[in-house]
């Protein structure tokens, strides 16, 4: 098969097709034999963060000499970008033979009666074999988008991180934040370590008993523990204290004030897998933690989508769910307080957007422009518009697609800046746009 040919069978799977549970995908992958158990794992959960605390800890890890694989979701232009090792994206040679690999597997267990895996299962299975193929030193899994009932949960990982818990895809994992930390809590193991950041809300006793229920270490991380030093052009400079340093000096790329939180995540992680390498070792009392390869690591990462900037003046940021547009806002507040700006937006219609909308009443916008993207789960222009007319004063436009709405900020920008957020869709669609332009 070509590819496209590859590409396009995978995108024909539904992506939300009956939850099948781990017990299916493991009868698959008895006949595979357990590609996903042949390297260490780490597994991330979380309503946002994941993608990013995954992105830090693997580039710290790569600084340390290390090859380490990725699997993240979801992709904002290319299926490939959910598999990679290091910084290297799965080329489309690797990515078809990968493919025709698994494919033979599934034949193998249809002819048991096992069934198809799903969207999300199939790109999971091709990730575990690429990963073992390429003799990784670790493998990062992160959750689609709960954990207890996740593809991602069939691994025997060696530490388990849980990013933070918010009020989004509550249609699958809940109605209340205690109901979807339960969920997230899924992919915690006896026997397995877990860092989580403690944000003092109803999720942390639900994560705590349940780590105390099977008799597991919980290494709590908290906002008390880091403090924001110096914003420059080009740096966010911290301070971080942990259990075996004070940080004095780490810094990230000025991109947005929410990745302090994943960048400090990502440390402790990796003290921890410092911390039981060297117990492996009966070396206890001599843990070694590589500042270096630290401070590199955290400065090196970079994360497509994550307020980067795509234009001299213009911004995209994956912000979907209210606890990620209150982020994105603190970002603006801080980063961007003095600058005149325009928003640009798009959402779905089954996200809780009239409490985003609210969020983002708190910033002073210039002009809000509103796009729909292609797709049937994109919300009504008149709909959002007049959520945003309850709660902000501004000039608001709105577009029937994409294009033309970025073609009018880009021709309105003058000297304001430009902030597109609400939907991964917008973004993968205003990188493609730019991809396109670039080339």
């Amino acid at each position: 098969m070509t590819y496209n040919e590859c590409v396009d069978y995978i995108l024909s799977i539904p992506k939300f097709a009956d939850k099948l549970g781990i017990d299916n995908l493991n009868c698959i992958l008895d006949i595979m034999d357990h590609p996903e158990r042949k390297y260490p794992v780490i597994h991330v959960a979380g309503t946002n963060g994941k993608g990013s605390t995954s992105l830090f800890l693997a580039s710290i890890l790569k600084e340390k000499g290390e090859r380490v694989g990725i699997f993240t979701s979801p992709h904002l232009i290319r299926l490939n970008e959910r598999i990679r090792i290091n910084d290297d994206v799965i080329s489309d040679e690797d990515f078809v033979g990968v493919f025709e690999k698994v494919m033979k597997y599934i034949d193998k267990a249809s002819k048991r009666g096992i069934a198809h895996p799903s969207f999300f299962e199939f790109v999971f299975l091709m990730s575990a074999v690429y990963f073992a193929d390429n003799l990784i030193d670790y493998a990062i899994f992160e959750t689609g988008m709960g954990g207890r009932l996740d593809a991602t949960n069939v691994v025997r990982p060696k530490l388990c991180i849980i990013t933070s818990v918010g009020m989004d895809h509550m249609q699958y994992l809940g109605n209340t934040i205690e109901e979807i930390a339960y969920e997230k809590a899924g992919i915690i193991k006896k026997g397995v370590p877990v860092v989580f950041f403690d944000r003092k809300d109803a999720a942390t006793g639900v994560i705590a008993d349940y780590c105390k229920e099977i008799g597991e270490n919980l290494h709590i991380v908290e906002k008390k523990q880091y403090n924001l030093l110096k914003i420059t052009k080009k740096t966010i400079d911290f301070s971080f204290e942990s259990v075996y340093y004070r940080y004095d000096s780490l810094r990230i790329k000025k991109t947005a004030l929410y990745q302090i939180e994943n960048a400090v995540l990502a440390v402790r992680a990796f003290e921890l897998l410092s911390e039981m390498d060297y117990n492996i070792n009966n070396n206890v009392d001599e843990v070694h933690i590589d500042l270096k390869a630290i401070r590199n690591g955290l400065y090196n990462m970079t994360w497509a989508g994550r307020m980067q900037r795509i234009d001299e003046r213009i911004f995209v940021d994956g912000a979907h769910n209210e606890e990620a547009i209150k982020a994105f806002c603190h970002t603006l507040e801080v980063l961007y307080k003095e600058e005149p700006k325009i928003l640009l937006f798009a959402v779905s219609k089954d996200k809780d957007y009239e409490n985003m909308i609210e969020h983002l009443g708190r910033i002073s916008f210039d002009e809000i422009v509103l796009v729909k993207y292609n797709g049937e789960r994109s919300a009504e222009l008149d709909k959002v518009k007049e959520a945003f007319r309850h709660f902000l004063g501004s000039k608001i436009t709105t577009f029937e697609d994409i294009e033309t709405g970025f073609e009018y900020v880009k021709t309105h920008v003058e000297d304001r800046l430009v902030f597109c957020v609400g939907s991964l869709y917008l973004v993968g669609d205003l990188l493609k746009i730019q991809e396109y332009r670039n080339d």
